[in-house]
């Protein structure tokens, strides 16, 4: 059985948390490596957003096809 998301969010964010903290590294390397992470998120996030809005045009499509 799958986790609730939210159980699954609050415990995402507890690991990052713990890592930083355990990771002893100075404020501004944390920042760097952050920031990096951040931007991968962003790019995994357009990439989603396109791979979903793919999927809605090729169903609309099929749909209208069926027709």
């Amino acid at each position: 059985m799958n986790k609730p998301f939210t159980l699954v969010v609050k415990e995402v964010e507890e690991k990052i948390v713990e890592t930083i903290n355990n990771s002893n590294l100075p404020a501004y390397v944390l920042k760097k490596i952050l920031q990096d992470l951040f931007q991968q998120l962003e790019i995994a996030e357009h990439n989603e957003i396109e791979k979903y809005n793919e999927e809605l045009k090729n169903n609309a499509n099929k749909e209208e096809s069926d027709k």
